[in-house]
């Protein structure tokens, strides 16, 4: 039996398009000079923590948009 010899030929190119890359978060909110939305968890407060007594303490480091404190749904602490 003859061995089979099989040419190779490449795969036709296929023409998407150019893919870019997903803008930056820095491109949308308008560079360094502007402070970027960013979230931050802080853990191991107390049960009696307000919004009030976070909002001193963190906003010396930027513009504080909203704090979320979870409670339990039960105890409601």
């Amino acid at each position: 039996m003859r061995g089979r010899s099989y040419s190779y030929s490449p795969s036709p190119a296929r023409n998407y398009g150019r893919r870019r890359r997903s803008p930056s978060p820095r491109d949308r909110y308008g560079g360094r000079g502007r402070d970027l939305p960013t979230s931050l968890l802080v853990r191991n407060l107390r049960h009696d923590c307000r919004a009030e007594n976070l909002r001193g303490p963190f906003g010396q480091f930027g513009r504080i948009k909203d704090i979320y404190l979870p409670r339990d749904y039960h105890t409601g602490v």
